[in-house]
């Protein structure tokens, strides 16, 4: 078995089997051999297949547990790992837990019990139909032991590459009587039931739920790497892409080697949930799992384009990630080869770029994600049951000021802006140097050690931005009386406005960074500004216009809108000198600002804390995205160009102009990738420009130096 088996592994892929063993007919169809050759299609190099599923039932013969009925004793998981690695491909153990039925079903006592008392089965995006999910709690011992019988059976019986647990996370917030107990003899007295994030009691209860979750994949990867040190452990990291209801922490990600979950989101949010799990994976590259029916894996026979398939592929590979398709195997145990042919065409086209993946990730700004902070102050009060399950179409969603959201919606605007990002979490304190400038998207809940880092970071000369709340609640759920950071923005919190639409007027020095704006017609901003008081030495670009009325009255100006008519002093956008730094504070959460106007307006704030040219500039319109990877070994930068459109298949864009910054180097050739043609350049103030002729989808380029 090769240890590095995923250094050269880019195309995967993924074996749905999560069939039920109610009728003769379900997996009779289904043949290793004839199934291994249709996945020779896809050109993949890997398959992760199932140990077990969901419905709890194993497909190997397990000394603990319910087998599959319908194998009748056939060991359907041994005879896929030798035949998989007879032809050469690197084999996955899926391994289920918390999500299965079986377990809770037969064993009532570790059940996941809601705040309302509920135990059973939940819907999973199937309103109408039965509810088919069981759900186990990760802090019963029984189901815990079992867990760690299962995974040492697979590891001493089996030869495998990795494992990949899926749905390490919680799925609601669990009262049963193993979450109780523990929390009575660890914290003391019982388990909050409203949620207040101003509130320290609810606010410890969270980081409980964040430790235990961690702990429960500590176990089950620890468990693995002490009978097979070199197989990889993937957790499902879906964990990572929504709020505080599935317990995410920067700390649980030590707990695999690379992220992996299934990211059915826009281009958009792609980008971004892309950058984060490069960030946050120890080891490269991880995996973006996707599969090929649209829109999501909830759909078994509408099938995506194939040029969707090629967006999303090498979305993957421009951010150092390995693409998963995932299939789910009909119900008789057959697959549709017309899938794999389709998807073979697009993994045929990525070989050829694999060899040039990879290197150190040119960014310039950070957006700074703290998992302690991804909820709604809007949420304080509620009681739980409001929260629902994940995966539930009734949950509840953020609204576009929470800190998740403003940083998806920053996203968006450095999208446009072509502005080279990454994204930044607690693992990264000590890096923060990396970027020209960490954007705080209205992060409200901070630590000490954060506070500091970002203290350093600018009285060294590093650039921030900050919005609205960021750090007015203590890591432990203390409102303060002012930001923690006043000191840093360079103003002090005094209120918020009652007026729920507001705008932003620029100041006569600082119009130009707002084209098409002016004191008489300012940005719209749909939500609540803060009301601050300036320190001295910060400066106002910027200042809150309040409609004619308030919120409250019955009179108006305008029948239909909420026009400004009420200029005020109030600061609304703040450039603060702090150290060698500069600071940019925002009373309003900007990044929720939708129009290409505004976030034209956006990115030239941001172009305004950089002290440098970034990593490069382009010409390119909004649905191409770049990112660019330094390779010094290899004397090179590899530079990726992705054209996205909204409607598929793509138009073709021509002359595109590309300049990349140069820091000091000098270029000996340009050549576009996988053939090697050289391409015309010209090099000058540290900077090297040439045209892209022609983008369709996905274009490479080696910078050599």
């Amino acid at each position: 078995m090769s240890e590095k088996w995923y250094e050269k592994s880019y195309r995967r892929n993924f074996l749905d089997m999560h069939v039920p063993d109610w009728n003769e007919q379900f997996l009779s169809e289904f043949n290793v051999e004839s199934f291994l050759d249709t996945l020779a299609l896809s050109r993949g190099t890997s398959i992760t297949f199932f140990a077990n599923a969901h419905t709890g039932l194993n497909y190997w013969p397990s000394k603990v547990g319910q087998m599959h009925r319908l194998l009748k004793g056939r060991d359907l998981l041994g005879e896929m790992i030798a035949a998989g690695h007879r032809r050469g491909l690197d084999v996955i153990v899926y391994y289920c837990t918390i999500y299965v039925n079986w377990y809770p079903d037969t064993h009532p006592e570790a059940r996941i019990t809601d705040v309302t008392g509920y135990d059973g089965h939940i819907d999973v995006r199937n309103p109408g139909r039965s509810k088919r999910r069981g759900l186990v709690c990760p802090n019963n011992e029984g189901y815990r032991q079992f867990v760690v019988t299962q995974l040492e059976e697979l590891c001493t019986g089996y030869e495998f590459e990795g494992v990949w647990p899926d749905m390490t996370f919680w799925p609601t917030v669990c009262y049963c009587s193993a979450c109780r107990e523990r929390y009575h003899r660890e914290v003391g007295g019982e388990m909050p039931r409203i949620i207040n994030w101003e509130d320290p009691v609810w606010v410890r209860f969270q980081r409980k739920r964040q430790e235990w979750i961690r702990e429960f994949a500590a176990l089950v990867t620890d468990t693995i790497k002490r009978h097979k040190p070199a197989a990889s452990v993937a957790h499902q990291s879906h964990t990572y892409s929504d709020d505080w209801l599935f317990a995410p922490s920067a700390e649980m990600a030590r707990h695999t080697d690379w992220l992996s979950a299934d990211l059915y989101r826009d281009k958009k949010d792609m980008s971004f949930l892309c950058k984060l799990f490069y960030d946050l994976s120890e080891i490269k590259p991880f995996e973006q799992v996707n599969c090929w029916y649209y829109p999501t894996i909830h759909e078994h026979v509408l099938a995506r384009t194939e040029e969707h398939l090629r967006c999303t592929t090498f979305n993957a590979l421009m951010n150092h990630g390995a693409q998963v398709y995932i299939d789910a195997v009909d119900p008789v145990g057959t697959v549709n080869p017309a899938n794999y042919e389709r998807a073979g065409k697009v993994y045929g086209e990525m070989a050829k770029y694999e060899p040039y993946a990879g290197g150190r990730f040119c960014r310039d700004i950070g957006i700074y994600l703290s998992f302690d902070s991804l909820f709604d102050l809007g949420e304080n009060g509620r009681p739980v049951q409001s929260v629902a399950y994940n995966f539930v179409e009734e949950k509840p969603q953020a609204g576009p000021m929470a800190h998740g959201q403003a940083a998806l919606g920053m996203t968006r605007t450095l999208l446009q802006n072509h502005l080279p990002y990454g994204v930044v979490t607690r693992k990264d304190l000590s890096r923060l140097s990396d970027f020209q400038a960490i954007v705080l998207p209205n992060l409200v809940m901070l630590s000490e050690e954060e506070m500091a880092a970002l203290r350093d970071y600018v009285k060294a000369g590093g650039s921030l931005y900050a919005s609205k709340d960021t750090s007015i609640v203590s890591h432990e759920g203390n409102r303060q009386p002012d930001f923690q950071l006043a000191d840093v923005f360079g103003v002090s919190y005094r209120g918020t406005t009652e007026e729920l639409v507001t705008y932003v007027t620029p100041t006569d020095t600082w119009r130009e960074l707002f084209p098409g704006f002016t004191s008489t017609y300012p940005v719209t901003l749909s939500y609540p500004q803060q009301l601050v008081e300036l320190h001295g030495g910060a400066e106002v670009l910027a200042t809150i216009t309040l409609p004619y009325t308030g919120p409250t009255e019955t009179r108006y100006a305008s029948h239909l809108t909420d026009p400004p008519g009420c200029p005020t002093d109030h600061p609304s956008l703040v450039l603060h000198p702090y150290g060698k730094g500069k600071v940019l504070y925002s009373a309003g959460v900007i990044e929720t600002w939708e129009h290409e106007t505004q976030r034209t307006v956006s990115g030239n704030l941001l172009r305004l804390l950089l002290t440098r040219p970034p990593c490069f500039e382009t010409d390119a319109p909004a649905a191409v995205e770049l990112t660019l990877f330094d390779q010094k070994d290899a004397g090179r930068s590899i530079l990726h160009l992705l054209n996205f459109q909204d409607q598929l298949p793509n138009i073709p864009i021509f002359d595109l102009q590309v300049k990349v910054r140069l820091d000091g180097r000098k270029v000996k050739r340009i050549a576009r990738l996988p053939g090697g043609e050289t391409i015309e350049f010209s090099q000058e103030n540290d900077r090297v420009a040439f045209s892209v002729p022609r983008l369709d989808t996905y274009g490479m380029y080696a910078i050599e130096y």
